[in-house]
């Protein structure tokens, strides 16, 4: 009864919408409103990657929560995580994804590892919309998250109008394991995790570096996987 006087409070002095359709929301519902959670695809397929690099020893498996499509339900979270600084609709989203993990997962993890950004990106933004979904994750698998355990040794431009292989080129050598952090990964099953895989050129880089590193298993997870479509 007391939590819910106080969310009606929250709701009087901060009237909440829904991120995707702008629709009132109450204190039960965060940032997204119950038809447009409904709305939401998920991703119920294997990467198209996937066997390749689990046969090259890279990952061990890999996963994402949720299909991202222009223009759809997904799109208005992920930017209010990533350009918005929400770190809470980060922590939904990767709390959907510790749920999936857990799901189809028998042995426990050690460690959440986020993508990182180039420091100069990272000093432009002041925080990694990957480290918002690390700690969702944590929050249903209890494992701990070391946002400093791999690092950016180069700047790589966006991989944004690059088709699948100059992404691979353009991201190719750019991660190594930060040297403070090897004795925390060497023999630890790791979870590496991004905002959104598409080609999985970024994420697999970094898994190689755990991997190098002495990890043991190690799975490749994002929020949301995007086709690559490359304009004409």
């Amino acid at each position: 009864m007391f939590q819910a006087i106080i969310n009606e409070f929250i709701n009087f002095v901060l009237p909440n919408s829904c991120l995707v359709c702008g629709a009132s929301i109450d204190a039960s519902e965060r940032f997204i409103c119950k038809n447009c959670s409904g709305k939401l695809e998920p991703y119920n397929q294997t990467h198209p990657w996937q066997d390749e690099y689990k046969a090259l020893g890279i990952i061990d498996n890999s996963l994402s929560a949720y299909w991202f499509r222009a223009d759809k339900e997904l799109q208005p979270l992920l930017h209010a995580m990533k350009y918005q600084k929400m770190r809470s609709v980060g922590r939904m989203l990767g709390r959907d994804l510790g749920k999936l993990i857990a799901a189809k997962n028998t042995t426990p993890f050690d460690l959440v590892i986020p993508v990182p950004l180039h420091k100069a990106k990272f000093r432009d933004r002041t925080y990694n919309q990957s480290d918002f979904i690390a700690e969702g994750i944590n929050d249903i698998i209890r494992a701990k998250v070391i946002t400093g355990a791999i690092k950016r040794t180069r700047f790589t431009p966006s991989q944004t109008k690059l088709d699948k292989a100059a992404r691979k080129e353009n991201v190719s050598d750019a991660f190594a394991v930060n040297p403070k952090h090897a004795g925390e990964i060497k023999g630890k099953h790791i979870i590496v995790v991004d905002d959104v895989i598409t080609t999985g050129a970024t994420i697999l880089e970094c898994c190689g570096a755990v991997k190098q590193a002495g990890a043991g298993k190690v799975w490749a997870v994002s929020a949301a996987y995007a086709e690559l479509k490359m304009d004409d």
